[in-house]
């Protein structure tokens, strides 16, 4: 046992020296450490300056480009909307100009043709001896003048 023994105690004298150089090193380490934590401490405030500094021109920025978003999607729907309002306007014409000549248009049409017969009934029937009595009045007018003319040329 007494072999172990040493063997056991050169084992714990070695891990002790190696804990010793440990603890030297961490020791080292801490001002390490300590000087990394203020130097991110300082670029931290640093960056934090800078963001506030820059803070009034991202808003600017984020301001106007949701102004120009606002005025293009503004622009586009109503362009958009225009075009609908076209295409309806067209749509809307075309039913009507179909609903005119499939429901409208027959009746018209109906009614024009009673309207143009009536039209004929009232009109007075040309007479046929119209033609011929207005020939032998003058005739006769055109002989009456022609004795008068004789007539008063004898007598002088």
């Amino acid at each position: 046992m007494n072999g172990t023994s040493t063997a056991r105690e050169a084992l714990i004298a070695e891990a002790l020296g190696d804990l010793a150089l440990l603890l030297d090193r961490l020791e080292k380490v801490g001002p390490k450490v300590d000087a990394s934590r203020q130097a991110l401490q300082k670029s931290s405030d640093s960056i934090s300056r800078e963001i506030a500094r820059f803070a009034p021109d991202m808003q600017a920025f984020t301001l106007h480009a949701k102004l120009e978003t606002e005025k293009y999607v503004n622009r586009h729907v109503e362009a958009a909307t225009v075009s609908a309002r076209e295409e309806q306007l067209r749509v809307m014409q075309d039913s009507a100009r179909d609903l005119f000549k499939m429901e409208v248009d027959p009746v018209v049409r109906q009614v024009s043709a009673q309207l143009q017969r009536l039209a004929q009934l009232a009109q007075p029937r040309p007479n046929p001896w119209m033609p011929w009595l207005t020939h032998s009045a003058a005739f006769v007018t055109g002989a009456a003048l022609t004795w008068l003319v004789v007539v008063m040329i004898w007598l002088r």
